[in-house]
């Protein structure tokens, strides 16, 4: 148990800095340096290292270490083409089981978000009714696919969140997908979030475009 919280306290620790771009893209990770700084020792480190690996956030490169994982257009691509895919997957069933309350629920938070709220209240609200959609479509292999997605998910929201007003243009793509949702209106639902992941995309790129390689 001991180990299981060390390990969680590195894993929480490098995702984070990884995710919000302390630790940059193809920057090396110094497993010493993160066991001094979490007064922990290396084989917590080890082991959430090899967690983010296969969740695609680093690379570990033989004989040379550990690196963040570098972001490609290829790799934004991809992955949007696949969180798409398993949404509107979920979004099928889920529509017919997302209760009214849980819809008032999220309505009620994305609502209360203003102008200068911060971008993690922006960013945990976004994820709420995504996580919503994937809880309520009742496929437990799909939550754990996206679920390890997501990770890299989090890195492309906050990358798409520095192209201006996009947090608020999101706010309101969420809105319009709840109201279709209270609607159960599948056709509109569909075609609105496969709109807000499409947008989502093409705000990454357009912050990226010319930095990221191809």
């Amino acid at each position: 148990m001991v180990r299981d919280t060390r390990k969680q306290k590195a894993y929480d620790y490098l995702y984070n800095a990884i995710i919000t771009n302390q630790l940059s893209p193809g920057r090396a990770i110094a497993e010493q340096e993160i066991s001094d700084a979490l007064g922990i020792s290396r084989t917590p480190v080890r082991e959430a290292l090899k967690q983010l690996e296969a969740e695609g956030l680093v690379r570990h490169i033989p004989l040379r270490g550990t690196f963040v994982a570098e972001i490609s257009t290829q790799d934004l691509e991809e992955i949007f083409a696949l969180r798409e895919a398993l949404e509107i997957l979920a979004l099928k069933v889920a529509i017919r089981e997302i209760t009214d309350e849980e819809l008032a629920e999220v309505e009620a938070l994305l609502r209360s978000l203003e102008f200068d709220s911060s971008s993690e209240n922006f960013y945990n609200t976004d994820r709420k009714l995504h996580d919503l959609i994937v809880r309520r479509g009742g496929n437990r292999r799909l939550v754990l696919f996206l679920n390890t997605l997501n990770s890299q998910v989090e890195r492309f929201r906050r990358i798409s969140a520095l192209r201006p007003n996009r947090l608020q243009k999101s706010k309101q793509e969420h809105l319009e997908i709840l109201e279709a949702l209270k609607e159960r209106d599948l056709e509109k639902s569909e075609r609105l979030l496969r709109w807000h992941i499409n947008n989502v995309k093409e705000s990454t790129l357009e912050v990226c475009r010319g930095i990221l390689p191809d």
